[in-house]
């Protein structure tokens, strides 16, 4: 009886393993592109460091031009939230209710009204879509935040240390949302829609 009982214990072992593997297969199969949504309300949910490499790393993959790799980021440990967050003292309580931020900066060698320059400039676009869409799919919401911040574009480098030259594309807020992410999230509805932008060039 011994030997049996531990072969079965052994098999409620592997069962639950499995079934805590494919939960979390399960949660991490969102479709990015369908759950991310502006996030403005997060949980306590603490975000793992991985989570941030990993969208970095998908962050870094974004087409640039002869590979110029004009994007910089700078994440915000507390001395440095503490600095964004007092910007602006009528959004300091939303600001201090973000988990994480991400300040990106646009570092081109060309004026930004330029077509180099405007290279640049969509790179670090397509880089920090590509970020968040990496954090979407493991659940973690976001949002880009530019004059919505409410401070100096200077004031937001400078709590951050960037250098002259360097342009804010944006700070990014991040974190486990207040309401869960899902495929099926509403989007704000497109005005113009799929026929209002496409020409069918014969």
């Amino acid at each position: 009886p011994r030997p049996a009982s531990r072969g079965n214990n052994q098999l409620a072992h592997t069962m639950k393993t499995t079934a805590t593997a494919l939960l979390f297969a399960g949660a991490a199969a969102l479709n990015p592109l369908k759950a991310r949504r502006s996030v403005a309300k997060y949980s306590d949910k603490a975000v793992p460091a991985d989570a941030t490499t990993k969208a970095l790393e998908a962050a870094i993959q974004a087409p640039n031009h002869f590979l110029s790799e004009p994007w910089r980021f700078y994440t915000a440990g507390p001395e440095t939230k503490a600095k964004l967050c007092g910007l602006n003292e009528e959004k300091r309580k939303a600001a201090e209710g973000v988990p994480e931020w991400l300040v990106v900066t646009c570092a081109s060698e060309h004026d930004l009204s330029e077509k180099l320059g405007l290279e640049d400039h969509a790179a670090c676009a397509c880089a920090i879509q590509n970020f968040m869409l990496s954090l979407a799919e493991d659940g973690i919401g976001s949002k880009w935040m530019t004059g919505a911040l409410g401070a100096a574009p200077e004031d937001v480098m400078a709590a951050v240390g960037a250098p002259a030259g360097e342009k804010l594309m944006g700070a990014i807020w991040y974190g486990y949302p207040a309401k869960d992410l899902a495929e099926d999230a509403k989007a704000p509805p497109r005005k113009k829609g799929l026929d209002g932008v496409l020409t069918a060039c014969p």
